[in-house]
């Protein structure tokens, strides 16, 4: 969204210079723009705030429909489950095998390992990883699966972390009690690998089947981020105006009769830069119910911002009949 906020403050540095007439004349000038601005837009603006509100209540029900939808999130974490299980244990397997082969390489030619010892520690390193694989990619690919279906994906890195170090955890200790230490590294190898790739492999046949849900999703994130602009679009007319307003007011600190509008001004243009805020975090977010809390604060604002426009335009009368009197 554009930056229409490029003005200065919130507050108004009082001086004790004189005023001359031409700077008064150039306020009324401000003042009677800003009042024609405000009623040529004033109608396009509380509808774009309307809108906008009625666009995050209809996130906020999307959202909380995913979010209720427990026997969505049950059959997801099912169905990731199974998924991780059957990857884990194939690819911790295999991981486990090709760890074993190393860990017994290297035993060997160090001399401490013989033939039976190797082979034993083979079946422990094949067992160890395929337990560590089925275990960490059983509970890995559940909960990668639920998170990924309702919208709220698991970090990435932390999630690989966690799902790695279950599988070597699980597989180390399973492959260890069965086949010593060629079996607990080979184990861990397997394992871990295996709980990594198979969670993976369950979020990414998850993200498949939701492809249309997700764009569904998305199509809607576009609808939203398009009410932001029609707001700005709105409110930039009156943005530019408060902001020559703002200008010639601080010039005229020395008169008391400003203040109030001064005042109110700045109110008006801080609530539109932090709306503005706001909007650049919804474009940021990827997490869903974020970029629900996000839009619905920002609905919020763009209603504070329209009551805070309504009040500057009474100021600005009163100002007015004040200016024109004296």
């Amino acid at each position: 969204m554009e930056n229409l906020f490029d003005f200065e403050g919130g507050s108004v540095a009082y001086g004790t210079s004189a005023v001359s007439p031409d700077l008064k004349d150039e306020l009324v000038t401000s003042l009677t723009s800003f009042i024609r601005v405000y009623s040529q837009r004033m109608a396009h603006l509380q509808r774009a705030s309307e809108s906008f509100t009625l666009t995050a209540a209809r996130l906020r029900e999307m959202q909380r429909n995913i979010s209720e939808n427990k026997p969505l999130r049950s059959l997801l974490s099912v169905f990731g489950g199974m998924v991780g299980a059957a990857c884990g244990g194939v690819t911790g397997g295999a991981g486990g095998a090709l760890g074993a082969v190393g860990a017994a390489t290297c035993a060997r030619f160090c001399g401490h390992i013989n033939a039976v010892s190797a082979t034993v520690g083979f079946v422990g390193s094949v067992l160890g990883g395929t337990v560590g694989g089925v275990f960490s990619g059983t509970v890995g690919g559940a909960i990668c699966a639920a998170a990924k279906g309702t919208g709220s994906p698991v970090d990435g890195v932390a999630g690989d972390v966690a799902w790695f170090t279950i599988g070597c955890a699980t597989g180390g200790a399973i492959g260890g009690t069965f086949g010593g230490t060629v079996g607990a590294a080979g184990g861990a190898v397997g394992g871990g690998f295996g709980g990594l790739y198979a969670a993976r492999f369950a979020v990414y046949l998850v993200g498949y089947f939701c492809e249309s849900k997700e764009q569904k999703t998305e199509s809607l994130k576009m609808n939203v981020m398009q009410k932001s602009g029609d707001f700005s679009e709105a409110i930039k007319p009156l943005v530019e105006e408060l902001k020559t307003v703002q200008t010639i007011s601080d010039k005229m600190a020395s008169r008391e009769v400003v203040h109030g509008v001064a005042a109110q001004t700045a109110r008006t243009l801080t609530c539109v830069t932090r709306m503005e805020t706001t909007i650049s975090d919804c474009q940021r977010t990827t997490d869903l119910p974020q970029f629900v809390s996000s839009f619905e604060e920002a609905a919020r604002q763009s209603q504070k911002i329209t009551e805070e426009v309504e009040e500057t335009k009474t100021e600005v009368d009163t100002l007015l009949v004040s200016l024109r009197k004296h």
